[in-house]
């Protein structure tokens, strides 16, 4: 037996156990790559979030038919770029009797509005006229009162002088008398008589000293337009002027109120002309710069009838493109608006694009079909986000044949 395994060992090729050994560190070596590998996947996936499903999104626009009418439309393709301001059809209409009525209805209000405020300012203009004339009577009577006022204080003085003299002769008289009586030249009851007239005369004196008082504050009161002896009256001018001035704060209201429906009727017979001018002939022009991005109403050179209103083309901005992405709800505390993203094309190019999360919408604030955007979101499944993100560059090659990208499949790295 041992000379049978020393002939079979030695019959065996020399370079058989290195070979097994080569294999046995190849294995090893590729266990230990394999088992670096999933460990570096399982800590990539730990510091990073990506997304189940992603894809590129856009806006689209729906241009409408904005009177009634025959539409023809220029011949459009989808994918097809149109600079802003490019017209892409035109909308006839001939007539539209019912615009013409209203106008004419209009302006019938507009004549009568306009008749009446001439007719209420000609009435305002003869009611100031009148108050003009009505304020110099009053000026007038003013005067007149203030003058009566003056005079009234003038015969007071000349009474209170008068009285002052008298007062004085009474007074020299009763003098003498008391000296006379002293002398036994006349009887006592003379003197007293004289003495009782002085006094007579000094209480006449403080009487009128306050008439004269009295007077020069009526002349005062006079002066302001005010009057003291009774309850104030007014005078027939004065009471017309109140009346006056309180028609033409009326009439100014009423004027103010024409005014305002005035400036309204313009402002709808203008909006009426407008409306009339382009009825006739509408363009369709688009509004800045897009893809078509499909043609309802494909109208030929005989056109098609359109209500206002009604949907014409639908366009794509590609001014907006945007990836939005669906992530497992449990990574919401990792995902924040602002949060730098990652957007890796699946066309097989493996290029890589850079974006900022514009967006976090939960289950119930998905978008929902109808609204403008090129690719109604799925639905979500449960406890998932859809997450939005601003591209900040765009490939070259995504072109307005291709959509600008829209619809094509990414795959969204979000930073840990």
């Amino acid at each position: 037996m041992t000379n049978s395994s020393s002939s079979a060992a030695a019959t065996k090729p020399p370079g058989s156990n290195e070979r097994r050994r080569i294999f046995r560190i190849v294995r090893i070596g590729l266990g230990i790559t394999l088992i670096g590998l999933a460990v570096y996947l399982l800590w990539w996936r730990q510091r990073y979030v990506v997304s189940r499903v992603g894809y590129l999104n856009g806006t689209v626009m729906t241009l409408y038919a904005r009177i009634a009418g025959t539409l023809t439309l220029e011949p459009l393709r989808p994918g097809e770029l149109l600079k802003a301001g490019t017209t892409i059809g035109f909308i006839r209409n001939d007539r539209n009797p019912q615009l013409e009525t209203d106008r004419q209805n209009l302006e019938t209000r507009l004549g009568v509005a306009l008749a009446q405020q001439r007719g209420l300012q000609e009435k305002r203009n003869s009611r100031m006229a009148l108050i003009a004339q009505l304020e110099r009577y009053q000026q007038s009577q003013h005067i007149l009162e203030t003058r009566f006022a003056q005079e009234a204080v003038q015969r007071t003085l000349g009474e209170l002088r008068q009285a002052q003299e008298a007062l004085a002769i009474a007074r020299i008289e009763a003098e003498r008398y008391t000296a006379l009586v002293e002398a036994g030249a006349v009887a006592r009851q003379v003197a007293d008589e004289a003495v009782s007239r002085a006094k007579q005369a000094a209480k006449f004196v403080e009487s009128q000293q306050a008439e004269l008082r009295r007077q020069q504050t009526a002349l005062q009161a006079a002066r302001q337009g005010l009057q003291l002896d009774a309850s104030r009256t007014f005078s027939f001018p004065q009471i017309r002027l109140i009346d006056l001035q309180i028609e033409v704060v009326d009439i100014d209201a009423e004027l103010l109120a024409l005014a305002t429906t005035i400036a309204e009727l313009r402002r709808e017979i203008a909006n009426i002309k407008q409306q009339l001018s382009l009825q006739r002939l509408a363009t369709v022009n688009v509004p800045t710069t897009v893809v078509v991005w499909s043609v309802i109403h494909k109208t030929g050179e005989f056109g098609i009838p359109l209500a206002a209103g009604d949907p014409i083309v639908k366009v794509l901005d590609c001014s907006d493109v945007w990836a939005t992405a669906l992530v497992a709800e449990r990574e919401n505390p990792r995902l924040r608006v602002g949060q730098e993203a990652t957007v890796r094309l699946l066309d097989g190019s493996d290029r890589r694009l850079r974006g900022i999360v514009r967006a976090i919408r939960g289950g119930p604030g998905k978008v929902e079909v109808g609204e403008n955007v090129a690719v109604p979101p799925p639905d979500l499944v449960r406890n998932e986000l859809a997450v939005d993100v601003q591209l900040q560059n765009l490939p070259e090659d995504f072109s307005a044949e291709r959509f600008c990208g829209v619809g094509q499949s990414v795959e969204v790295v979000f930073g840990g």
